[in-house]
């Protein structure tokens, strides 16, 4: 009785669902592919992750209401955020590289720029600063520091005239969008021919996903609604009409983030009384020094290795909207431009 109780639940967890389409490929064959209960708001329950086997994208079911969704973006996480952006500009001198291979100048435009960390970045170039945030507090904040044209609300809201862009940016926000293939059909319209569009997500199919699984730090339940491959996320590009011309894994890594999820987990279960905050807090200096010297080498080491197998925790690409013939945009960009296919373990 055991064993055929126990083979009906996992014929439900892997049925298949018809019920709607694959939110990049379409594709209707998708399975239930893992439940997960929400780490960062007590009571809240289990969610249900629906994976297409065509193209590995990931996304949520039983995802909260748009209404809703202000329950999980406090203040608290806002400044969060923003401090993450302001308090170093490494991660937006990287980004720039990137972007200057395929544009030096023009006009710009940068998805969900919170409080203008990546903008403000730009100031005193040739660049034209426009964003779009949606925290009304966090966008007048951007406005004051950069001076850009920011447009407060969601992208899905926001109007922009056709063929208005040379740049635009989307960096850790279009796993947290409803209708990903809406806001691309959207960025489609506003590049200008040749214009592109830098793109950076987690990366579902990273080492790091398939060993934490629920406890990947990269999956942030209920907030990112949707979890994207290498695959997926150039499929959804090409639906739209734009072309990839960068996809890599770039080194880095979230074990130590999912290893605190993993051990707080663990110390609910054997109900010992602490908090991922206290797990978080400023550690001695000997632990500081000890935890240095693991980033530097066997973290340095793991991260590159990963970022060269396509297995790294992020997703970086680049897509270009078409300005002629294939042949006139090859010898426009040059060849080294022209992204090698991703090389994705399987």
């Amino acid at each position: 009785m055991t064993n055929a109780m126990t083979k009906m639940i996992s014929t439900v967890d892997e049925k298949i669902f018809q019920s709607k389409g694959c939110p990049c490929c379409g594709g209707s064959n998708f399975i239930g592919w893992m439940q997960v209960p929400e780490r960062s708001h007590a009571g809240a329950g289990c969610y249900q992750l629906l994976r297409c086997p065509s193209c590995s994208h990931t996304w949520l079911d039983n995802r909260p209401m748009p209404e809703e969704m202000s329950h999980y973006y406090g203040a608290n996480y806002h400044r969060a955020v923003s401090h993450a952006g302001e308090s170093s500009n490494k991660r937006w001198k990287r980004q720039l590289q990137v972007i200057s291979k395929f544009r030096a100048d023009g006009c710009i435009l940068d998805i969900g720029c919170s409080s203008g960390a990546f903008l403000g970045y730009l100031q005193g170039g040739t660049w034209k600063l426009h964003g779009i945030e949606p925290s009304l507090i966090t966008a007048e904040r951007a406005r004051a520091m950069t001076g850009a044209d920011i447009f407060a609300g969601d992208v899905e809201d926001a109007i922009f005239a056709p063929n208005s862009f040379d740049v635009i940016t989307c960096s850790d926000v279009m796993e947290h969008l409803y209708e990903p293939r809406e806001v691309f059909r959207k960025v489609s319209s506003w590049l200008k021919p040749g214009g592109i569009f830098y793109v950076f997500v987690p990366n579902i199919k990273s080492w790091e996903a398939r060993i934490f699984r629920s406890y990947w730090y990269g999956l942030d339940l209920p907030r990112h609604l949707h979890h994207f491959s290498a695959e997926s996320l150039a499929g959804i590009a090409r639906s739209v009409g734009l072309r990839q011309v960068r996809m890599v894994t770039p080194p880095g890594r979230y074990i130590e983030q999912s290893t605190w999820i993993l051990l707080d987990d663990l110390a609910s279960r054997a109900d010992v009384r602490w908090t991922p905050s206290d797990l978080m807090a400023e550690p001695g200096i000997v632990w500081r020094v000890l935890r240095k010297a693991q980033r530097l080498s066997v973290g340095a080491l793991y991260s590159a290795v990963a970022s060269c197998c396509g297995a790294a925790p992020s997703l970086q690409a680049v897509f270009q909207k078409n300005a002629g013939s294939d042949s006139e945009q090859d010898r426009s960009l040059g060849v080294q431009d022209l992204a090698k296919p991703l090389k994705a373990s399987a």
